[in-house]
C-alpha cells in the first residue's frame, strides 16, 4: 500500500486535483464518489465556512483479474486507489491518496470498503459553475466508517 498524505494542501492545488478526478468520473464509470452531503458545490467554497464535508473518490479496479464487477448487484467492488478530500472553512484540502495493492492485508481484498447498495448519478458543481453528473453514494454513515478506518478526524 502506498499512502500520500496532504501532498497538495493549498486550496488551489487540492481543488484542481479534486475537479480533475470529478471530471474523470463524469466520463468514466470506474470512479465512484462517496460523500456526506448531496450538495457538492465547488463554485462556492465559502458555503463551507463553519462546516465540513468529506469526499472520497474510489477508483475501481478494472483489470481483467478484478473478477468482472457486480453481476446483478451481487459480489463486491475492488478498489485500486482512494483519494480523500475535505471541504471546510472555505477551502478544499487533499487529505490522503492511498494506492491499494493486491497483497494489502491491511484493508482486505476490497480495501475494507463497503459503500452500501445505492449508487446513483448526481450533479456536482465545479468551481467554474458547470455541473457534471457522476456516480455517487451519499452516505454519512459510510463516510464516518471510512474516516475512522483511514484516520481522518
Amino acid at each position: 500500500m502506498d499512502v500520500e498524505e496532504g501532498e497538495s494542501n493549498s486550496t488551489g492545488d487540492a481543488l484542481a486535483h479534486l475537479e480533475m478526478l470529478i471530471k474523470k468520473a463524469e466520463m468514466n464509470l470506474a470512479l465512484l464518489v462517496v460523500a456526506e452531503h448531496d450538495d457538492i458545490d465547488l463554485s462556492s467554497l465559502e458555503s463551507y465556512k463553519g462546516k465540513s464535508s468529506t469526499i472520497y473518490i474510489l477508483e475501481l479496479d478494472t483489470d481483467s483479474s478484478a473478477a468482472g464487477g457486480r453481476v446483478g448487484g451481487f459480489g463486491s467492488r475492488r478498489f485500486k486507489r482512494i483519494h480523500i478530500f475535505r471541504l471546510e472553512d472555505g477551502r478544499c484540502v487533499r487529505m490522503k491518496s492511498i494506492a491499494l495493492d493486491d497483497d494489502d492485508g491491511d484493508y482486505g481484498d476490497d480495501g475494507g470498503i463497503d459503500v452500501g447498495g445505492y449508487v446513483v448519478r448526481l450533479p456536482i458543481r465545479l468551481s467554474d459553475g458547470r455541473e457534471v453528473m457522476v456516480s455517487c453514494s451519499i452516505d454519512q454513515y459510510a463516510v464516518r466508517l471510512l474516516n475512522s478506518r483511514f484516520g481522518i478526524m
